[in-house]
């Protein structure tokens, strides 16, 4: 497998465009009273001790791109929570990419993570080890592209109480708060809201204590917001689940709803929540991953993230407080209504990997793309797609089906990923 530094794909400029690596002694000799700054609050790693970690990261190889923009001049826009791979894969990796082309526009949209439970404690400490940097590897099967994001600059401690999240939340310069927390941090039950969660009933039952959900905690900190005079924050899901932003709006609405109906009617007129399609295969890590990233490129990344090269992003342009300029990026879209695209992802390529895993477990088949490899299988699902999947989709603006159905078959085939036939 041939390994390259990577680039970000970006419209204005070519994909073979190398970052520039800062030299360990340039970050040493920066003024150490510096220090990063979240909401105008420094962050607690002096760029004396960034230098530490950052060589700690990468050393001294030059195989791996690293950020070129001043990180010290990035402030927090966006709080994220559940900072997990796909997270990292996804969104991060989009911002660390308008980062390097638009720094000066958008510099204050910096990624804060955040979370409530006890791994969410373990990822922050291993990130800050690190700097909050994070290395990114994607394949193909042919190449290996490497690259360290930073579009993230700190992590919310996480307590007990959730009262420093509370805080980020209600820092009016977050003007996002966005969620990657899996189908299952939804409390739905049959698709609908379900009220009866034990963890739901007490966040109801105990308004004034500190909440036990996600959602408890952004409408406590929404509830805040408002009292002060401050812009509610825009909710972005970035969930792969369809019309994400209003399965979180009916979550938020309903909980608010059983707490104080006036509130709930305030949220529902002022409280964005925009649908997204999002898109990226990114499993779990693995320990043979972690070995590879040390051997092969010289990071002491603990926690890399490895990837298919495929990206995309559609968003419903619904953003009242304001936004990143995403749009000047390869594979983001900013649509009126994101529908069209998530029935072209869900049915072609949910419905693919559905469609392939139940007779691939049968068989005994580990990875997707042994699947794609089997010819029966493969044969099969080609003809289910062609025949069956694709004329139930109607049109896609700029889509052909075809090509999209190509696009992914090919993405299923790539062997580096080895994405189990079991978490599919």
């Amino acid at each position: 497998m041939q390994t390259s530094i990577s680039s970000p794909i970006l419209r204005s400029q070519s994909a073979n465009t190398m970052h520039s690596v800062p030299s360990i002694n340039s970050l040493v000799e920066e003024p150490t009273r510096r220090t990063l700054k979240v909401n105008d609050e420094p962050l607690c790693i002096p760029l004396n001790e960034r230098a530490i970690l950052f060589s700690k990261l990468v050393g001294s190889n030059n195989r791996v791109s690293m950020p070129s923009y001043d990180r010290s001049a990035v402030t927090a826009g966006i709080l994220h929570v559940g900072v997990g791979n796909f997270h990292r894969s996804h969104q991060a990796t989009y911002m660390d990419d308008l980062f390097h082309l638009d720094f000066a526009n958008n510099k204050q949209w910096g990624i804060v993570g955040g979370g409530i439970m006890s791994f969410d404690a373990d990822k922050r400490s291993l990130l800050k080890s690190q700097d909050w940097l994070q290395t990114l590897v994607e394949q193909d099967g042919e190449t290996e592209k490497a690259r360290v994001i930073g579009s993230m600059i700190d992590f919310v401690p996480v307590d007990p109480d959730g009262a420093r999240l509370l805080d980020a939340m209600t820092n009016p310069n977050i003007k996002i708060v966005s969620l990657t927390v899996t189908e299952g941090g939804y409390f739905l039950n049959n698709g609908k809201f379900d009220a009866q969660h034990p963890l739901i009933q007490h966040d109801i039952a105990h308004p004034d204590q500190p909440p036990k959900t996600v959602f408890g905690m952004m409408i406590k900190a929404l509830r805040l917001r408002r009292h002060s005079g401050h812009s509610p924050f825009t909710v972005l899901s970035c969930d792969n689940i369809p019309h994400n932003g209003a399965v979180c709006k009916s979550v938020l609405l309903g909980l608010a709803s059983a707490i104080d109906s006036g509130f709930a009617q305030w949220m529902e007129e002022n409280v964005a929540c925009p649908n997204s399609m999002v898109d990226r295969i990114t499993p779990a890590t693995t320990n043979e991953q972690r070995q590879h990233v040390r051997e092969k490129l010289g990071c002491g990344d603990a926690a890399p993230i490895f990837c298919e090269p495929f990206r995309q992003w559609v968003l419903e342009d619904n953003f009242p407080q304001g936004r990143p300029n995403l749009e000047l990026l390869e594979n983001v879209s900013f649509v009126s209504d994101v529908s069209p695209y998530e029935h072209m992802k869900i049915r072609i390529l949910n419905g693919g990997h559905a469609s392939l895993c139940y007779p691939s477990a049968l068989l005994g088949i580990r990875y997707v793309h042994e699947a794609m490899e089997h010819p029966t299988i493969a044969a099969f699902l080609d003809a289910l797609e062609r025949n069956e999947i694709i004329p139930t989709v109607g049109p896609v603006p700029g889509t052909c089906l075809q090509d999209y159905w190509h696009l992914i078959a090919k993405r299923f085939s790539n062997p580096s990923i080895n994405d189990t036939i079991t978490r599919v």
